[in-house]
This record gives structure tokens, C-alpha cells and sequence, in this order.
């Protein structure tokens, strides 16, 4: 294997292993949810994986105040993933579970079209189809291997500001490629999430000092815990440098395993997966991924910054 291929492998395991940290989330994030208000839960998760970072790379004598101008840069790479999760938040009082998972199949798609707009780079006629099989393939998981229940989606307000959500989500590969200067990705990711973090609390400060801190339990921490160290620090982490490699598309097609991920995550957890039902769905997210992983992928001079 050549020392390219060798950089484009390491990037697609590191958005694999990104994507299957995304999944266990959902179960714990439901849980979670069930009991905190969302948004607290967010804002918990962001500030203790900036602190992880912080700690990281104060133990290491590298913690550096950025410029302003880089604040600016790390705060734009960090808005995607918030508006994302503030707009799913938001529209989850009103939209159902399946509507959402439908409507986040359209991440890749969106993503693939704005790296045409902004980045000038035309998507190959294999990628095109590949996200449109993938699209197919987790929708069929979603909807339990009937198509004709997507005639069910409507584009309700609480549906419309999801889908915006997703727009924001799409743009985040793109966003991180863009704006990456070359920098350790370790102080990439804490800064983003500082910033991240710095957003979130003027948004959650009446609801912050609202909640009962001593009364939440030790399970409830523990899952808040996961969010912070593996759902956000880890997975940022490893997200970002997976975007400055691989093409956008590319990045975001990931998104399809997660319906795949999160049916294995509920079968470990003692719940009955239909597999029967999903089977088609299941290949036709699995040929998808191959195609991706196999696609050729411009990462420019900067693949090598991986090896950091």
C-alpha cells in the first residue's frame, strides 16, 4: 500500500470509528433526554470534552490563546454541528423520530451538492449514484423495508426547521476543510469545542441556573460522561481529521451506516432487530460504503498532516 493510500485508509477507519461512537449515542441520548432538558445536556457534553482538552494540551505546555482572527475561523468550523443539534432539539417537541431519521438520510446528498457550489469540484456520475443507493438503502432501514411509508413524511415547521438543521450538518465536512490551516488537530478540536461551548451557554444560561445539579443521579452523569469523552471529544476529534483527507461526500455517506449501527447497538442491549425486514436496506448501505471507501478521494497536500 502506498503512503497515500495508506493516509486515505487511516481516514476512512478514523470516520468509521467517529460514526460508530455517533450511534452508541443515540440510545444514551435518548435516555438522557427522557429525564435532562436536551439543551442542558448538550451544553454539558461540549464543556466537559473542552475540558478535556484543555487539561490535554495544558499537561502537555501547549494550551495557546489563538488569535482573533483564528477565533472567528474556529468558531465557523464549530456553528454546523450546534445549529444541528439546536435544530433537532428544537423540532423534536413536535417531530416524530422516524421523520427525523428520514429527513438526516439527505445529509450526504446535501453535502455533495454543496461541495459542487462552494467548492467548485464536480461529483463523479459512481458517487452520484452511490448517494442515491445509500439514501435508498437507510431508508429502507428506517422504514422497516416499506418505501411507500415515505409518502407519510410532510414538511410540517417543526419538519422544515430539521431539515435546515441537516442543511447545517451537510456543511460541516465542507466547513472543516475549508477553514483548516494546518494546525495540531488537538488544538483544532478544543478550540472549536470552546467556542461551541461559549455559544451554548449564552443560549442555555436561564436553563442552566434552573437545574438542580445535586439532584441529577449517577447513571445520568455516567451517560453525560459518554456524550462528553466519546460522543464529542473522540469523535470531533477524529471527525475533523477525516474531513481535511476525504472528499465531503464522502465523509457525510458515513451518515447511512448509522440506521445499521444503531439496529446492532439495540440487539446488544437485548432489543429484537428486524432484520428480515431491513435486509435490503442493509446491502444497499453496505454496497454504498464500498463504493465510497474505494472512490478515489482529493485530499490535496495536507493528507499528510494525518500522521500528526
Amino acid at each position: 500500500m502506498s503512503h497515500s493510500r495508506f493516509h486515505q485508509a487511516r481516514a476512512h477507519g478514523k470516520v468509521l470509528l467517529f460514526t460508530l461512537l455517533i450511534s452508541w449515542s443515540f440510545p444514551i441520548g435518548s435516555a438522557l433526554t427522557a429525564a435532562l432538558d436536551p439543551l442542558v445536556v448538550t451544553w454539558v457534553r461540549y464543556l466537559l470534552a473542552a475540558l478535556c482538552f484543555v487539561v490535554l494540551l495544558a499537561g502537555q505546555r501547549k494550551l495557546v490563546q489563538p488569535s482573533w482572527r483564528d477565533l472567528g475561523r474556529y468558531t465557523l468550523i464549530s456553528l454546523p454541528a450546534l445549529c444541528y443539534f439546536v435544530a433537532m432539539f428544537v423540532a423534536l417537541k413536535e417531530t416524530s423520530a422516524l421523520d427525523a431519521s428520514a429527513l438526516y438520510t439527505t445529509v450526504p446528498l446535501i453535502s455533495a451538492l454543496a461541495s459542487m457550489l462552494i467548492m467548485r469540484r464536480p461529483i463523479s456520475l459512481l458517487m452520484g449514484v452511490a448517494l442515491l443507493g445509500g439514501m435508498v438503502g437507510a431508508a429502507l432501514i428506517i422504514f422497516r423495508g416499506d418505501l411507500a411509508e415515505v409518502a407519510s413524511l410532510s414538511l410540517t415547521p417543526s419538519n422544515r426547521l430539521y431539515l435546515l438543521g441537516c442543511v447545517a450538518m451537510a456543511l460541516n465536512p465542507i466547513l472543516v476543510k475549508r477553514y483548516y490551516r494546518g494546525e495540531s488537530f488537538v488544538h483544532l478540536t478544543c478550540w472549536t469545542l470552546i467556542c461551541a461551548s461559549v455559544l451554548l451557554t449564552l443560549v442555555t444560561a436561564p436553563r442552566l441556573l434552573a437545574i438542580d445539579w445535586l439532584s441529577i443521579s449517577l447513571p445520568l452523569w455516567l451517560g453525560m460522561g459518554y456524550l462528553a469523552l466519546f460522543a464529542t471529544a473522540l469523535s470531533f476529534f477524529l471527525f475533523q481529521q477525516g474531513s481535511v483527507a476525504l472528499q465531503p461526500e464522502q465523509v457525510s455517506a458515513y451518515t447511512y451506516l448509522i440506521p445499521v449501527l444503531v439496529l446492532l447497538c439495540d440487539q446488544l442491549l437485548g432489543a429484537l432487530a428486524p432484520w428480515q425486514q431491513v435486509g435490503w436496506g442493509v446491502a444497499g448501505v453496505l454496497v454504498t460504503m464500498g463504493v465510497m471507501v474505494c472512490a478515489p478521494s482529493v485530499g490535496g497536500h495536507r493528507r499528510g498532516t494525518l500522521a500528526r
